[in-house]
């Protein structure tokens, strides 16, 4: 497994966390539905903030895959050019 992989691991495994926490405040927030319309935003909040990171992150969460390896996809591409360049030659 490259480092890459583990840290898509570890985004995903956070993602987990944060639908845990986003379920278990759920029977907390039902009997709050029922009561004043402040009631109902603060306890729209306390749920569903948790459960919206916990989509982006089981998702993948490309922003925070995009800032921690950016340069991954161009060392890859670098890497191929270097590959042809042999290759090249190994022919001539």
């Amino acid at each position: 497994m490259k480092a890459k992989d583990i840290f898509t691991l570890a985004v995903r495994i956070l993602g987990l966390v944060f639908l845990y926490h986003g379920l278990t405040a759920l029977p907390n927030v039902l009997p709050a539905l029922l009561g004043s319309v402040s009631m109902v935003l603060w306890s729209i909040f306390v749920a569903g903030w948790q459960l919206l990171v916990a989509n982006w992150l089981l998702r993948g969460a490309p922003l925070i895959m995009r800032i921690a390896y950016a340069d991954a996809d161009a060392q890859t591409e670098a890497d191929q050019n270097v590959v042809e360049d042999i290759g090249k030659k190994a022919d001539a």
